[in-house]
């Protein structure tokens, strides 16, 4: 058997497809879900990757996206490669319908998971950003859509910024590892209030370029905002950025850095 899968994020880029294992692609076209809007309301890691998309009812909107038909072995790989192997999933499957040419199919789509979800959608990288514009043209998207897409605004840290953010990393790596180690679902929540600073400020920053595009402030007041938002994350993450370089040293002396390595997660 077939299933049919529609993507909205980075999956919309076929080599995207092909570097996910043998996902056994048999056709692409363009499709369309109404009633449904693009989300970037899947937490990850901010500042570096805030977000990444996902899709949710909206009445009125569309969802422009790829309708794959994938071999049922191809779709399970493809699965696996998004995590679904994992004891718990960061996306949840969920049927849509997509309209191609005035014709509705049923089609399965990934939807972030409801303890992934946050609560209002938050900027997705330039990487990333760059990644699915590249891909809506690529499959011929409206120019109205590929126009949205473009004007969304983007989290891109300075070379500081991102430096400190590099580092706090390590130290949520480690709190993941002695999470899942003892079993201790706290260990998770101690960055929490990090995140949801970080979160604020990018939402910020986002809401100040996105009116100086409108033309609805001052492109110096959106600087401005932009700046005193990067002072205020490095202040913030400064402390566990320490912490995180100190023992990026101390894994490496021992032999051990492969422990905290991580990178842009695996997009859709």
């Amino acid at each position: 058997g077939v299933v049919r899968y529609f993507a909205f994020g980075s999956n919309l880029l076929r080599s995207k497809m092909d570097k996910r294992g043998e996902t056994g692609v048999i056709a692409c076209t363009a499709g369309v879900v109404p009633d449904h809007r693009l989300a970037f309301n899947m937490r990850m890691f901010p500042p570096l990757e805030p977000s990444m998309a996902s899709i949710e009812p909206s009445p009125g909107e569309v969802c422009e996206g790829a309708l794959y038909t994938l071999t049922r072995d191809g779709y399970e790989a493809l699965w696996q490669s998004e995590g679904g192997g994992m004891e718990r999933p960061g996306y949840e499957e969920v049927s849509v319908p997509v309209s191609v040419d005035g014709t509705i199919v049923q089609a399965v789509t990934l939807r972030a998971a409801p303890w992934m979800r946050l609560r209002r959608d938050a900027p997705p990288s330039a990487r990333y950003k760059e990644l699915i514009v590249q891909g809506a043209v690529e499959l011929g998207l409206s120019d109205a859509y590929v126009s949205m897409l473009s004007a969304l605004p983007a989290a891109s840290p300075s070379p500081a910024l991102r430096a400190l953010a590099t580092a706090h990393g390590v130290v949520a790596v480690l709190l993941l590892r002695l999470s899942a180690a003892l079993g201790a679902p706290w260990a998770r929540r101690v960055l929490a209030p990090v995140r949801a600073a970080c979160y604020a400020l990018l939402r910020a920053q986002a809401s100040s370029r996105a009116e100086a595009q409108r033309g609805a402030a001052r492109s110096a007041s959106a600087t401005l905002v932009g700046f005193t938002s990067e002072a205020a994350m490095a202040a913030i993450l400064l402390p566990t950025a320490a912490l995180g370089a100190s023992a990026r040293l101390v894994l490496r002396a021992c032999g051990r850095e492969g422990w905290v390595r991580f990178g842009p997660p695996s997009a859709r």
